[in-house]
């Protein structure tokens, strides 16, 4: 008997041990970035956007690992780190897409550039091979271990979102999105932020916001960004510029979900706060199919709770000339992508 406690108590203050160890690791190394920092633009073409209609193609790639066979351990599911075939598949698949929906922006977030959930596989290199494109990249997720789940954990992750122009992009910046978990928590999240890029267009700009506020809370992270996301969009419009607002809200959009599934709705899906209404803008969303999944299992058509929670919203000087969900079955990503074609005005 007194062996076996002795055991179950060296168990104890190993696990204690680790847990301490892995939690001072990541407060020394969080990483920090600055409220405002400007991002270096990759500059591979040098054309001026001197156009009114422009398509943008919006996709959170669910950093190539939530495809239709996955699932996720935070969800519900039991999975974390992604099998390296599934890696490479999804990656090509959505450069595939990509490649197929030729577009003059793209708006894309949770792109993996090394961790160990995706096999360390550099997915930005991958999206790269769509065209030649001025890119800014910009990190929102960046740990040096995530200790969860506990047998098999997410390890190193370093992650962002990216813009890609046809055309100049005059300045980037990463602006970070205010409200954060309490500690530990937070030293394992996601550092939100906004991405903007500028377009210069003479007198005035095209100004671009490359959104993916908070998941997982109650909702008061989440109204607390969007607040910020508003104030930012709306400042930039008052200056006389063009402004888009695209990416994955985490939150719904309409409160009629009449898409077909027969899993409860998970906890962490929120209606868009109505507070998010500013005069003479308009909305770039659709309902013609879901652009996103919940990944407390593999996809199963009409199982999976489905609803829409990616899309746009613009000023008064842009005209919305269409806008549509790709319904891709869920095949590479947990998002299915959003395209919208506008007049500058």
């Amino acid at each position: 008997m007194k062996k076996l406690l002795f055991f179950l108590l060296i168990i104890f203050f190993v696990i204690v041990a680790y847990l301490g160890g892995v939690i001072l690791f990541a407060t020394l190394f969080d990483y920090r970035p600055d409220k405002i920092e400007e991002i270096r633009v990759e500059k591979n073409v040098n054309n001026y956007l001197d156009k009114d209609v422009i398509t943008i193609f919006n996709w959170n790639i669910g950093y190539a690992g939530l495809g239709k066979e996955m699932d996720f351990f935070l969800d519900g599911g039991k999975n974390a780190v992604v099998p390296k075939n599934l890696v490479k598949r999804y990656i090509n698949g959505v450069v595939n897409v990509l490649k197929k929906y030729n577009s003059d922006i793209y708006l894309l977030q949770e792109i993996d550039v090394n961790s160990r959930r995706t096999n360390y596989i550099n997915e930005l290199s991958y999206l790269k091979s769509i065209g030649k494109y001025n890119i800014a990249f910009a990190y929102n997720y960046k740990v040096l271990y995530v200790p969860v789940p506990f047998l098999n954990p997410m390890g190193k992750v370093s992650a962002g979102l990216a813009t890609f122009s046809k055309y100049e992009i005059d300045k980037a910046l990463r602006i970070s999105l205010p409200g954060e978990y309490s500690w530990p928590t937070k030293i394992f999240q996601l550092d939100r932020c906004v991405l903007l890029t500028r377009l210069n267009r003479g007198k005035k700009d095209l100004v671009i916001l490359n959104i993916h506020p908070s998941a997982y809370d109650t909702g008061v992270l989440r109204e607390k960004q969007l607040r910020f996301i508003m104030k930012v969009a709306s400042d930039e419009y008052k200056k006389g510029n063009y402004v888009i607002i695209g990416g994955d809200w985490n939150s719904e959009f309409f409160e009629d979900n009449k898409f077909t599934f027969t899993e409860k709705k998970p906890f962490s899906y929120i209606k868009l706060p109505d507070f998010f209404n500013l005069d003479g803008w308009s909305w770039g969303v659709a309902k013609n199919a879901p652009t996103n999944r919940s990944v407390s299992f593999p996809y199963k058509e009409g199982e999976n709770f489905v609803t829409v929670i990616d899309g746009f919203y613009v000023s008064p000087n842009v005209e919305i000339l269409e806008v549509k969900n790709l319904d891709l079955n869920f095949e590479y990503s947990d998002h299915n992508p959003v395209i919208l074609k506008v007049r500058l005005k």
